[in-house]
């Protein structure tokens, strides 16, 4: 991923979190973002506790690694992503190793070994460990696979059918020097589909001139604010996958994350919250939030540009800037609530709108939002707002991040990055037209794949041949696709 490409990132409220962190580690430990709400217990099992496939998993892993036979087995189920049973084994009391199984389907996901080689072999010896490894652990299925080896030193066995890869269809291997395989991790997609009728042959795709129509919704006119300068770019905001035959956008994962802005108009209230103190900032946390500290008082730690109050048990913390204040986080909001989400993408940010708008400036009516899901806690939406200027997006200055409890409906997090505007903005009459930009992007190496898309929150089944689209902007001014 180019640098361009990793600039495209949005602000996130609980990005907070960081400057929380670098101050308060000193004096009072580490603030951890949903600290007793992200964790969830796992159930402590027996061996006999495992499903069948696992324990046929197990078994051949205890086959083709003899040592793990005196080991102690400490058996866990994980449940917040996926069933998965983390098998941590021991020897003298010891960590020894670790292999997480998927409890329903028996796939082995990662299988790690605390060897102390840390030297690389060769070529040939790390190929030949890896095979015979290989041939023990899927047989006759390893010559579906071909073999590549890392920069690291792993050994790295792809899918390819038709001559195309299938992306999540892998394993790979670390070899030690005296030839072990010492690490194991499967590709999310490993052996999902063995028969060569899945795969649509790549005849069956468009030709890649044909795509050029189905470029333009995958783009996006927006002003980049970079360090002493604004650039006008057409942002590449769609997931860059498409159906090779339909053209239609393809969502890569289960947790995708949406890039586009959306334009809104707010009504803002112009208020001002400010403390002093720590007495202040506790008052004003219950009081004007609604959130209590259950008879504690907030601990003050003063920087230079911003002073930060953090709760004795370090869930809730306040953020301000010259008195002001600019966000929060609260573990308490945040706890993971029993069943599914309830709110809709919708409510949420009706939500977020409803609990912003009275904080607002004047002058700050019209801005551009994004709602996603938190990636770390499937129980809540990141709700993000970035000024409108001259009807454009303008990203990475000023942003509102909010942070929304999917099943509760009360905010986790809130910051303001208060960056300034910037003085002079490019002429956005000048810009090639979106179907310039997008026929640019096509100019770059654009590659069919297999891929396994999610539709309404579920994985096909079955691959999808598709094209992947180059992901770095276009510079609306020039026309040239960014490196």
């Amino acid at each position: 991923m180019t640098s361009t490409s990793q600039r495209r990132y949005p602000v996130l409220a609980r990005s907070a979190l960081l400057t929380a962190t670098l101050l308060l580690s000193p004096v009072t430990g580490t603030v951890t973002a949903n600290q007793t709400g992200n964790h969830q217990a796992a159930a402590h099992l027996q061996e006999n506790q495992l499903s069948e496939k696992a324990k046929r998993t197990e078994q051949k892993l205890q086959m083709l690694f003899p040592a793990l036979d005196d080991t102690s087995r400490h058996i866990t189920l994980e449940t917040k992503d996926q069933p998965v049973y983390e098998i941590r084994y021991e020897k003298n009391n010891e960590f020894f190793a670790i292999a997480n199984i998927h409890a329903e389907t028996g796939k082995l996901l990662t299988f790690y070994w605390d060897d102390k080689d840390l030297e690389n072999p060769d070529d040939k010896l790390a190929y030949k460990s890896a095979d015979t490894f290989m041939e023990g652990w899927i047989g006759e299925m390893r010559s579906l696979y071909k073999v590549t080896r890392a920069p690291a030193g792993d050994v790295i066995y792809s899918r390819y059918v038709n001559g195309i890869e299938v992306v999540g269809d892998e394993f790979r291997l670390s070899v030690n020097s005296a030839g072990e395989v010492t690490n194991v991790s499967a590709g999310e997609n490993a052996l999902t589909n063995i028969d060569p009728a899945d795969f649509l042959p790549p005849a069956q795709a468009m030709k890649k001139d044909q795509l050029s129509r189905f470029i333009p919704p995958e783009l996006q006119l927006m002003y980049i604010l970079d360090e002493n300068k604004t650039d006008l770019v057409y942002n590449t905001v769609g997931s860059h996958y498409l159906d090779a035959v339909t053209g239609a956008e393809l969502i890569p994962n289960q947790q995708y994350i949406t890039w586009r802005w959306k334009p809104i108009s707010l009504t803002p209230g112009g208020k001002v919250v400010k403390v002093k103190n720590e007495q202040e900032a506790t008052r004003i946390y219950e009081s004007e939030f609604g959130i209590r500290l259950k008879g504690s008082t907030f601990n003050g730690v003063r920087d230079e540009k911003e002073r930060v109050y953090v709760s004795p048990d370090e869930n809730e913390v306040l953020f301000t800037k010259d008195g002001v204040v600019i966000g929060f986080i609260s573990n308490s909001n945040a706890e993971p609530q029993k069943g599914k989400l309830t709110l809709s993408e919708k409510q949420a940010l009706e939500k977020a709108v409803q609990f912003l708008q009275p904080y607002l400036k004047q002058e700050e009516k019209e801005f551009y939002y994004m709602v996603n899901p938190d990636t770390q806690n499937p129980h809540e939406y990141v709700v993000e707002f970035v000024p409108s200027v001259q009807g454009l997006p303008l990203i990475y200055g000023r942003s509102i991040g909010i942070g929304v409890n999917g099943v509760t409906g009360k905010i986790t997090d809130y910051y303001q990055k208060l960056d300034q505007k910037p003085a002079k903005l490019p002429d956005k009459r000048k810009a090639v037209s979106i179907d310039a930009a997008a026929k640019a992007l096509l100019e770059k190496p654009t590659e069919l794949l297999y891929i396994y898309p999610f539709l309404n929150g579920k994985r096909l089944a079955k691959p999808v041949l598709a094209y992947s689209i180059d992901g770095n902007n276009i510079n609306a001014l020039t026309g040239k696709v960014e490196e």
